[in-house]
């Protein structure tokens, strides 16, 4: 049975409705089970917010949640929220600084994680929140590939080609130096 153009934009239509609404009560149930203090629920909520699926309205009260999580040390929502801040994403004013000092917590000695790792060369890259240093940027995102998984991989591997690309000899040769004693005396 062939449906006219008119009767399939109704069906989309009508589908998309109820997809959203089952979406928002998903959302509510997670916001609820984040407000009880569930650590991953906050975390998903964070994760939202970052990939854009949080309403603007929504956006102070997802940071509430992961403030206090970050705060205690939690390094996947210092991550969140220092991509929040740098990027200014979900309705939040952009603080590029106050991104980069959380992802920086994330990356290093305590955090050690690559993603965060791969985040904080990029904002070296781009000098986003701090000052662009390429040496600087090349030596974390090729610290963020070393035995490493992630959704992050192929971006981090692309942006360490275009650094290499930009560094000269010398200077790629300082920042595999700093590598080797990041990791044997900062990243132990």
């Amino acid at each position: 049975m062939l449906l006219s153009k008119r009767c399939q934009g109704r069906l989309l239509a009508i589908t998309l409705l109820f997809s959203l609404s089952g979406w928002a009560a998903d959302y509510s149930s997670l916001l609820k089970r984040a407000s009880s203090g569930d650590e991953q629920a906050v975390l998903e909520v964070g994760s939202l917010l970052v990939a854009g699926k949080v309403r603007p309205e929504n956006a102070s009260q997802t940071l509430s949640l992961l403030e206090p999580l970050a705060n205690r040390g939690n390094v996947q929502a210092e991550l969140l929220l220092g991509k929040v801040y740098r990027e200014g994403l979900g309705g939040v004013a952009k603080d590029p600084k106050k991104g980069f000092e959380l992802i920086e917590r994330a990356a290093g000695r305590k955090g050690k994680s690559a993603e965060a790792q791969y985040e904080l060369g990029k904002s070296y890259y781009k000098g986003a929140g701090t000052d662009p240093n390429l040496i600087a940027a090349y030596m974390w995102t090729a610290l963020s590939l070393e035995g490493s998984e992630g959704d992050f991989l192929t971006a981090a591997r692309k942006q360490k080609q275009e650094l290499s690309e930009l560094l000269n000899p010398a200077q790629r040769a300082k920042a595999n130096e700093l590598v080797s004693q990041i990791k044997t005396v900062y990243l132990k």
